[in-house]
C-alpha cells in the first residue's frame, strides 16, 4: 500500500480529499497522516516518509514550495503534488526546480485523482524497477573495480588529498576522463565506477585523518550521487566540488610548512587532543621538546602563535558540537576543557561574531531556509 499524507490549512479541505472513495485497496494507495501547516507536515514526514505528499501551496510557517524542497532535498516523498487553485500557478517556475510531480485544483474531483494515482503509482514501480537494474550493474562493474583503479592508484589520490596537495584535482579531472573513455562514455556505468572510486578516496582520508569528523559532518561528503548527473563534466565538477572542499578543511587545521616538519606534528597533536587540556607546555612536553622552540617556529612558520591556533581548533569543533545539537553551552565548554563557561561564551562570540546560542539559532533558519 503506498502512504500518502495530506496536507492543508482548512480542515474542510483536508476533508473533503480523504472523503473520496478512493482510498484503499482499489487504488494501492491509503492516508496514513495529515497535517495542517508545512511545520507539522516536515515534523511528521521526518518520522515517517511517505510516498506520496498533497499539499497546499499557501499556508503558514511553512510554505508548500519551503516543503517541497525540504521533501525534496530530504527524500522525505517520493511524488509532491500541490493543491492550487488557478491563481497560484506563478509558482510553477519554483516548484518544478524541486521537483514537482502535479498538481490538482481545488476542490479536487475523484476522477483528476484517480488518474493521478495511477501516475503517480506507475512513476514509483518504474523507478523502483530502475533502481533494480541499477543495483545489478552495480555489483557487476563492482567486482572489477580493481581493473579500473589499483588500489596503489587511489593511494596516489588520498595522500595528495591528505597532504593538502592540488595535484588531486588533476589527477581526478584525468580519472574522470580515462574512465568514461575505457566505458564507451556510458553516463550510469562511469558514474558508478566513479562514485565507488571516491567513496575509497574518502575512507582513505578518513584513516589517515580520523580528526576530521569532529569538525565536520562526513556525511555531506558521503552524498555524492554521481547516478544522477546526465553528463561526464557534470560528474566531473561535482568531484572537483568536494575534493576541494576536503582538501580546504584539511588545510585550514594542517599549517603545512615547507621548511620544518614540526608544524605538521604540532597541528595533529592538537587535533587528536581538542577535547582535553592543551596548551604550549602539554605539547611540548608530548614532543620532547622546548616551548621557547616550538612557539618560535610556529610563529614563524605560519604567523600565528601556538596559542592562537588552539583556540581556533577549539571553537571550531565547538561549532560542530553546537550543530549537532547534542549537549548545551555550558557542557561543551567543560567537553573543550574551559571550566569557565562565561569566557568560552566571550571567546566564541571573540571568534564568530556570535554567542552559542545565536549560532545555533542561525544554523536553525538556514536550515529552514
Amino acid at each position: 500500500m503506498f502512504k500518502v499524507m495530506v496536507v492543508d490549512d482548512m480542515e474542510v479541505m483536508r476533508r473533503q480529499i480523504k472523503r473520496l472513495p478512493l482510498w484503499g485497496e482499489g487504488t494501492g494507495f491509503s492516508i496514513v497522516d495529515e497535517a495542517e501547516d508545512g511545520q507539522e507536515a516536515l515534523y511528521k514526514l521526518q518520522r515517517q516518509p511517505v510516498d506520496l505528499l498533497i499539499t497546499d501551496i499557501k499556508m503558514p510557517r511553512i510554505n508548500g514550495i519551503e516543503l517541497l524542497k525540504e521533501a525534496h532535498e530530504n527524500q522525505l516523498a517520493t511524488c509532491v503534488v500541490f493543491l492550487s487553485e488557478h491563481s497560484e500557478f506563478n509558482f510553477a517556475k519554483e516548484a518544478i526546480q524541486y521537483g514537482i510531480f502535479d498538481y490538482l485544483v481545488k476542490p479536487v474531483k475523484a476522477e483528476e485523482l484517480k488518474t493521478l494515482l495511477q501516475k503517480v503509482k506507475n512513476y514509483i514501480e518504474e523507478r523502483e524497477q530502475a533502481q533494480i537494474q541499477l543495483k545489478k550493474l552495480e555489483d557487476k562493474l563492482m567486482e572489477k573495480i580493481e581493473v579500473y583503479y589499483p588500489t596503489s592508484y587511489l593511494n596516489s589520490i588520498v595522500q595528495y588529498v591528505c597532504e593538502g596537495n592540488k595535484e588531486a584535482i588533476k589527477t581526478i579531472g584525468a580519472m574522470v576522463d580515462d574512465t568514461a573513455a575505457a566505458l564507451g562514455h556510458d553516463i550510469v556505468k562511469t558514474a558508478i565506477v566513479l562514485e565507488k572510486a571516491y567513496n575509497e578516496i574518502l575512507i582513505g582520508v578518513k584513516d589517515k585523518h580520523g580528526w576530521i569528523e569532529e569538525f565536520v559532518d562526513i556525511n555531506f561528503f558521503a552524498d555524492t550521487n554521481l547516478t544522477h548527473y546526465s553528463d561526464i563534466d557534470s560528474i566531473k565538477k561535482k568531484l572537483i566540488e568536494m575534493l576541494e572542499a576536503i582538501i580546504s578543511i584539511i588545510t585550514k587545521f594542517i599549517l603545512y610548512s615547507g621548511k620544518s616538519p614540526l608544524i605538521k606534528e604540532i597541528c595533529i597533536y592538537v587535533m587528536g587532543n581538542v577535547e582535553n587540556n592543551i596548551s604550549i607546555t602539554t605539547i611540548s612536553e608530548a614532543l620532547f621538546l622546548t616551548k621557547n622552540h616550538i612557539g618560535d617556529i610556529f610563529k614563524q612558520e605560519t604567523g600565528m602563535t601556538v596559542g592562537e591556533y588552539i583556540t581556533m581548533v577549539k571553537i571550531e569543533r565547538a561549532k560542530q558540537l553546537v550543530a549537532e545539537g547534542t549537549f548545551k553551552s555550558y557542557e561543551i565548554a567543560e567537553k573543550l576543557g574551559y571550566s569557565n563557561v562565561e569566557y568560552f561564551a566571550k571567546l566564541f562570540k571573540k571568534n564568530t561574531g556570535l554567542t552559542p546560542m545565536e549560532f545555533k539559532h542561525e544554523l536553525k533558519k538556514t536550515d529552514i531556509s
